[in-house]
């Protein structure tokens, strides 16, 4: 075999394992049985992740070559991971008569939402998945604590998103962060009105809020709105 040909099938076989079984690629978390797939979860992080590894971001990681723009796509494609995993915990609901909405593009900036989800009885819930690796989150005070980081900030978007949803669709909107990470099941926080739940307790959580729901507006009609005023985020 020629040294021309032999970097041919070199650079070939290069782009394959960057392509599919590159730094970053991990398969999809496997679905409880019960229900079908909640299409769209994680789509907007893993098109960020996607943008920011260009050409020259690969070939630099599979040199070994630390980048910020490899960091960047890792924490989108652990954000993704988490959002797929938290719609596959879900899913069984849909065989309850819950609809689910994921990856909404909001009316005005580039923010989304992760899930929507609307329950039999038209209980309204913005779901987003929050995932945590090394510790638990606590409350100090007035403040969320990761660790001994103060990780309060990063619950203003889910409560700009709950507000959003509940001025479009005329109904209250109770927001959710589902809790990929070490939180014990049967346990919950509350801080500024969300409710902090581990991800394999989210479905009892929405089962029970939607059971004490006092309905308003039938869920089929806020789906049909919901669909019309908060599209896909991205392409299906």
């Amino acid at each position: 075999m020629t040294g021309a040909l032999l970097l041919t099938v070199a650079a070939v076989a290069a782009y394959c394992w960057l392509r599919y079984r590159g730094p970053g690629r991990s398969p999809s978390p496997r679905r409880p049985a019960g229900g079908p797939p909640v299409q769209g979860a994680g789509a907007s992080a893993d098109a960020h992740a996607r943008a920011l590894r260009t050409p020259l971001v690969r070939l630099a990681t599979a040199a070994g070559i630390p980048t910020q723009a490899e960091a960047r796509a890792r924490r989108f494609e652990l954000g993704a991971q988490g959002e797929r995993q938290v719609a596959a915990l879900l899913a069984p609901l849909a065989r309850e008569g819950w609809a689910f909405l994921a990856d909404c593009a909001l009316p005005r900036g580039e923010a989304n939402l992760d899930l929507l989800a609307i329950g039999p009885r038209g209980l309204v819930a913005v779901v987003d998945a929050k995932k945590y690796e090394r510790h638990p989150l606590r409350m100090s005070g007035n403040r969320l604590m990761y660790g001994q980081q103060d990780v309060s900030g990063r619950m203003r978007g889910l409560l700009h998103e709950a507000r959003t949803v509940s001025n479009l669709l005329s109904v209250p909107v109770v927001p959710v962060a589902a809790v990929v990470g070490p939180m014990l099941r049967g346990t919950q926080l509350r801080f500024r009105g969300i409710r902090l739940v581990p991800a394999e307790d989210t479905a009892d959580i929405l089962r029970g809020l939607d059971a004490k729901h006092l309905p308003t507006i039938p869920a089929r009609r806020l789906t049909d709105t919901a669909r019309r005023l908060l599209p896909p985020k991205t392409g299906r």
